[in-house]
């Protein structure tokens, strides 16, 4: 999706035409930022021990950093253009920045708490406010970082600046330029000893509270000093100079105004149905794991591959087999007393439980009656468990539900969409049938 861009003769100082200079490809931003919001959890449990479990908190915390640095982005392009008065800009780039920081950490809050539910390890106490602010001064300094770009001179000036800055402020209670943003969201932590407190540990005596303003402080200034470098810069420079005073070059280009051509929005709508079918089962077996609330793993009937495990049903229900150890299982099924068959129905993804022994989450029986049923999986080595089913938070506990086919398709329907889009828009039009003079 692509903004029309104004016609010549238009200066791009009104707002609508400064929005689209700041956001010339809104669909590509929306489809960037729903792919870093699935992939972000998967990206920080890739490093971690094998039962470690995401909280609210950290989820959150790594929101505000994606947000502030996508407005950072946006804002150093948008001041490289020559066009424009710079304050426009900056009002444009701090607003825009705002609202696009809100909608971003607010799908956060929204998706870990409906989709893939996870628990509140320590209260946010405002974090998310916070973060949106962070991303306003981060969208500042992009325009004037973007504004210096063209004076490098300048730009090495500030850098050294900052580094300047930070060495000075080392040791004192105001942190320096380049610490002050994980300061500004976690806080600096000052000890308190407690009154008539005794212990034998002194950690227990402690009391530790957290201040945010020296590290708001501290960011604030660090603006301040490069908005007023890149005004410096363009006062020196004469606005216009060199540059389509809209603001948009190729305006009133047919070319332009057609946008890509339809082979390479094909090949884009191809790429974008294989991403999504290796990411969306990531995301979903990701996430079932971290949702899980309760799991009994190590508790049900056990046997190598190959051999049966016979199992009694009380109810009509569900039934889940899990891979133990590293190996790998395949061609599970159940028979039952009566020889009736029921083929396993396979989890998206990799859902692995436990720190010593990892038992993975192969896939879900859905048994129609009661009785003695008899689970068979084959395999090379190794064994596999037969038990309860994962007890699964939220929407993710749906969608894991879901045959495999539906997977797929819920994984290809964004690149789906973007070829019908693009062979529609290829269809001629007809011309509009206009009523003879009577």
């Amino acid at each position: 999706m692509r903004f029309r861009r104004p016609p010549p003769g238009v200066t791009g100082r009104e707002v609508r035409h400064a929005v689209r200079d700041w956001l010339p490809y809104p669909g590509r931003i929306l489809a960037a930022a729903a792919a870093v919001l699935l992939l972000t959890l998967p990206a920080l449990g890739a490093g971690r021990y094998a039962g470690w479990r995401a909280d609210l908190r950290t989820l959150t915390t790594a929101s505000v950093v994606v947000a502030s640095a996508g407005a950072l982005l946006l804002a150093a392009r948008y001041g490289a253009r020559a066009a424009g008065r710079l304050p426009e800009r900056f009002a444009v780039a701090t607003i825009g920045g705002g609202l696009l920081a809100g909608a971003y950490v607010g799908a956060t809050l929204l998706y870990f708490r409906l989709v893939v539910p996870l628990e509140v390890d320590g209260a946010l106490r405002g974090l998310p406010v916070r973060g949106v602010a962070l991303a306003v001064l981060a969208g500042a300094f992009g325009v004037a970082l973007g504004a210096l770009l063209r004076r490098p001179v300048l730009l090495l000036a500030l850098g050294v600046l900052l580094v300047g800055g930070q060495v000075a402020l080392a040791g004192t209670a105001v942190p320096g330029p380049l610490a002050a943003v994980r300061l500004w969201l976690v806080g600096s932590a000052q000890p308190h000893d407690l009154p008539g407190c005794v212990s034998l540990a002194p950690s227990e005596c402690v009391a530790w509270t957290y201040r945010h303003w020296p590290a708001g402080l501290s960011l604030t200034v660090t603006v301040l000093v490069a908005v007023m470098a890149a005004l410096a810069v363009r006062r020196a420079a004469p606005e216009g100079t060199g540059a389509d005073p809209s603001g948009s070059e190729g305006a009133g280009d047919p070319a332009a105004e057609r946008g890509a051509p339809p082979g390479r929005r094909y090949a884009v709508a191809a790429a974008l149905v294989v991403v999504g079918l290796v990411l969306i089962p990531a995301a979903i077996g990701n996430g079932v794991r971290q949702a899980t609330s309760a799991v009994t793993t190590g508790t049900g009937a056990s046997a190598p591959v190959g051999s049966p495990v016979e199992v009694v049903v009380p109810r009509p229900g569900r039934l889940a087999v899990f891979a133990v150890g590293l190996g790998a299982i395949r061609d599970c099924r159940a028979v039952a007393a009566d020889s009736g068959r029921v083929v396993l129905t396979p989890v998206p993804g990799t859902v692995r439980y436990g720190d010593g022994v990892s038992y993975r989450w192969v896939g879900t029986f859905r048994l129609p009656a009661p009785g003695r049923w008899t689970v068979t999986c084959a395999g090379d080595e190794g064994e596999y468990l037969v038990g309860d089913p994962p007890r699964v938070e939220g929407l993710v506990g749906r969608l894991v539900e879901l045959p495999r086919p539906l997977v797929w398709l819920l994984g290809a329907l964004p690149g789906l969409l973007v070829a019908a889009h693009t062979a529609l828009a290829r269809r001629p039009r007809r011309p509009p049938v206009v009523a003879a003079d009577r």
